[in-house]
This record gives structure tokens, sequence and C-alpha cells, in this order.
């Protein structure tokens, strides 16, 4: 099963408050319920892609009305195993009280129905809906990516109620869709915690850690390589330097000090510039040894 189907499964698997089993319901009825006249009656159908969805549907609807809707499995195309499953108000007079919140939820006017929604609770409820009919989430091991795809007035009310729980979206459109997207992986983290998948959004937050301690396991074994490069490097140009000296006839007239430091890094060339310093009596700091160093590579430029 992908992730993104065991997030949907787990957020629905959450019991809705008695408060706003009719919220939830009218948010069915905005993304998958349609009206057909059948034998002369009025009936209502949830068309769902998933079974659970329809089972979730039926639920909501025997606990507000106590009325118990037939279940319809339809194929999409006559040699395909995809399938609708439809929830059908057969009841007329309970078809025409779900009808009715269309209408108390004023579903034609894109802002009077944002202002139905005024629960936080409510608003929570159309995301969760949304996404469990229209998202999808990637696996966050692949990468962070949350889709909800719909026509241009749903997207447009997804990213309002999201933006109202500052989580910013984008709009993208693809083909005859709009796709309302979040790619960062905190934001990402806020949704699902807006709709209840807790587990979901733990596994989310173990992989974000261990791609955070890769990262930075990785940063500083590339630091390290870097500053080894960078001594191993230096290195070599003062044995060079050294050894040009010698070469020259030049190294028995200078310092102790100078011969002393030179000595130490031609037996010691791996060695960083605060170990050759720790091997003096007393012993130098880093930066004295490197200007000791120095004057080789200078005197090795000007020979």
């Amino acid at each position: 099963m992908s992730f993104s189907k065991r997030c949907k499964k787990e957020v629905l698997k959450n019991e809705t408050n008695d408060k706003f089993v009719e919220a939830e319901l009218v948010c069915y009825l905005y993304f998958v319920g349609s009206v057909r006249i059948y034998n002369n009656k009025y009936q209502i159908v949830f068309k769902t892609t998933e079974n659970n969805e329809a089972r979730a549907i039926y639920k909501l609807i025997k606990r507000l009305y106590k009325y118990s809707p037939a279940i319809g499995i339809q194929k999409k195309q006559k040699f395909s195993s995809d399938r609708n499953f439809n929830v059908i108000i057969e009841d007329e007079n309970i078809a025409f009280k779900i009808l009715s919140l269309r209408d108390k939820y004023q579903f034609e006017d894109h802002d009077k129905l944002i202002k139905t929604f005024k629960n936080i609770s409510q608003r929570k409820i159309f995301l969760k809906v949304a996404f469990i009919l229209k998202g999808s989430i990637n696996d966050p091991n692949r990468g962070y990516n949350l889709e909800i795809y719909g026509n241009k007035e749903e997207a447009e009310l997804v990213k309002d109620f999201m933006d109202f729980f500052n989580l910013n979206p984008k709009i993208n459109i693809r083909r005859d869709d709009h796709v309302v997207y979040l790619k960062d992986s905190d934001k990402i983290s806020d949704f699902l915690a807006l709709i209840g998948a807790n587990r979901s959004l733990l596994d989310l937050e173990n992989v974000k850690a261990m791609k955070s301690l890769r990262n930075e396991v990785n940063r500083k074994t590339n630091f390290d390589y870097a500053n080894i490069n960078r001594t191993v490097n230096a290195s070599i140009r003062q044995v060079e330097a050294i050894n040009h000296v010698k070469k020259a006839g030049k190294f028995d007239q200078l310092s102790y000090d100078l011969k002393e430091i030179a000595e130490l890094r031609l037996k010691n060339p791996h060695m960083s510039l605060e170990e050759l310093g720790e091997l003096l009596n007393p012993p130098l700091s880093k930066a004295k040894v490197n200007y000791r160093l120095q004057k080789f590579i200078k005197m090795a430029e000007d020979l």
C-alpha cells in the first residue's frame, strides 16, 4: 500500500464529532455529490473511487438521518478492473434534505460558501475530505509533495482554506485539472496535523530527521575531507620549499628556530600545524608555526 493510501486510510478511521457530521457530509456532497431522477423521483448519488470512501459517506448519512442508503458498484470501463462505488439516496425525502444543504451552505457563491464554514474544525474537515477524495502525497523517502486536484472553483476553494491556516500553497494547471500543491516539508507536516493524520505525520517527521542526520554527517565528512586536502597540499608545498632551500645550501645559515620547525615538518609531513606546534618546547600556536614555514616558501620562491 502506498504512503498516500495509508494516510487516507488513517484519516478515514477517525470518528467525526457529532457536531460536525453535517459539515462533513456537505464536503462530500460538494466534491462528489450529484442529483439524478430515477422512476420520476429525485435521488442523490455520491460517486467515489474507493470502497472505504463510500463506507465513510454511508456512515455519515446513517448517523445524520437514521437512514441506510444503497451501495452500487460500477466498472469504469467494460474490460477494466477499476470500479466506482456509488452511495445512492433512494428515499426522496432524505434526498431533498441532503439537497437542501446546497442552499444552506451556498454552494453557488465562493465567498459565501467559505463564510458558512466559520468553525476552525469545519475548515479542517473540508481540507480532510478534499485530500481523501482528490489528494495524494508522495512517500517522504522519495521527496516532499502533496497535491489536491479539481476544477478551477474547487482548487481556489481548497487554496483559500489552506491560506487560512498559513499553508500558502501554489496552484498549477495540469491538462484539465487545477492542482493545489505543497512542496515544503514543514507545510506538509502542518497539513497532516490539521486533517488528523498523526501516524503519517510521525512517519514523515522520522524521514525528515533521518535525512537531516545524513545531510549533517555528509556535510561534516565533506568539511573534514576539505580540511585534510588543505593540510596535505600545504604540507607538500612546505616540504618542497624546505628541500629547495637545503639544495641551495642556504639551510645551515638559518636560525635554530627555523631549522627546528623545518626538521619537524620533514619528519611529520602529514601533521597539522597545531600538531607540529605541540611538538615544540615550548609549544607554539598554529599562527606562529605557519609564519615560520611560510618563510621557507618565500625563500624558495626567491631562489
